[in-house]
């Protein structure tokens, strides 16, 4: 018995220095090894598959490996400025630019009559309930300007109110909205604009609302949000605000923020205008909520509360809500 355990201490001792060595070669193997995800030929499953390249190799054959690699899910500027490239190649091809939808159904609690008064038709009063609209496009007219990072590029937005509900059915209000920018993605997360922006009802008289401005767009996103930021100072202001409307900026101030994210396939986005600088008295806050039915089509509602439903009530305090299907939205 006293032999057995002899030989069983010499056995564990010279066992040591042999599982110790295999456990450094074994160490010195594996240190440099990874895991990956990678779709294999012929399959659609993706699958982990462990790489252990020679240590003296390592970086050659990392970035070797990771060359073949589909890409990665990118930002939400990523995406928005990939879709406009490959818009981009197809001549005379757009793309959505704000959001564009249509909402069948819109109510508003405190309709603008007295600047509607004898301006409708047979004198109607202005309905609570009406049909709204808003579409955007972007269009890239020169992709690398000059050789250079820099895109020129312009837009056009359209928001109308009609008065669907109404006896005799009218468009109530109908604001232009075109901006010529140039733009400039810094990284995968920021994504510039710089550019002029006139806004008009083109109604003429005594119901012209209109002014012209200088403005920035800067946008940072991940991969299920984005922010966007947009100042702007007035410009050409004898030509247009200050014919009909001076104190514009009083109202619609100088910026707006943008904060939308994604959450199951749906996506909530908040705009405020002029919040801050008017000490939350003369501001506006507009809510959207999408989630879609079919392809890009999505059920679309809408929450407004402020100054500047549309361009001729921007002196003009109301809530208004609806609800109906959008193409796109902020993400």
């Amino acid at each position: 018995m006293v032999f057995v355990k002899k030989y069983m201490v010499v056995l564990l001792f010279l066992m040591v220095p042999i599982s110790f060595g295999a456990s450094s070669r074994s160490s010195d193997q594996t240190k440099h090894c990874y895991y990956v995800k990678k779709k294999l030929n012929g399959q659609t499953n993706v699958k982990l598959i462990k790489v252990c390249p020679a240590s003296k190799n390592f970086q050659a054959e990392m970035d070797t490996f990771l060359s073949s690699l589909p890409p990665t899910k990118g930002t939400v500027i990523q995406k928005k400025v990939q879709a406009a490239q490959e818009v981009a190649q197809t001549p005379s091809a757009i793309t959505l630019f704000e959001p564009t939808y249509i909402l069948p159904f819109y109510y508003t609690s405190n309709p603008y009559q007295q600047v509607y008064a004898g301006n409708t038709p047979e004198n109607q009063t202005v309905q609570q309930e009406e049909f709204k609209a808003q579409m955007s496009f972007l269009f890239t007219l020169w992709h690398h300007m000059f050789h250079s990072p820099l895109d020129l590029n312009v837009s056009y937005t359209q928001l109308s109110y009609w008065q669907f509900y109404a006896t005799s059915q009218y468009f109530r209000e109908t604001d232009y909205e075109p901006a010529v920018f140039v733009s400039d993605q810094f990284s995968k997360n920021w994504l510039g604009f710089l550019g002029v922006v006139h806004q008009s009802n083109g109604r003429g008289g005594e119901l012209e609302r209109s002014w012209n401005r200088l403005f920035a767009m800067i946008f940072v996103s991940g991969e299920h949000w984005l922010i966007m930021v947009q100042p702007w100072i007035l410009i050409f202001q004898k030509d247009s605000s200050d014919l009909h409307n001076p104190d514009i900026a009083h109202y619609l101030g100088y910026e707006r923020t943008v904060i939308a994210f994604t959450f199951w396939h749906q996506e909530l986005s908040f705009m405020f205008r002029n919040t801050v600088e008017s000490g939350f008295s003369r501001g506006a806050i507009e809510v959207d909520y999408s989630v879609p039915i079919y392809a890009k089509l999505r059920f679309f509602m809408q929450f407004f509360s402020g100054y500047g439903q549309s361009l001729i009530e921007y002196n003009h305090y109301t809530n208004g809500a609806g609800m109906g299907v959008s193409l796109n939205d902020w993400i």
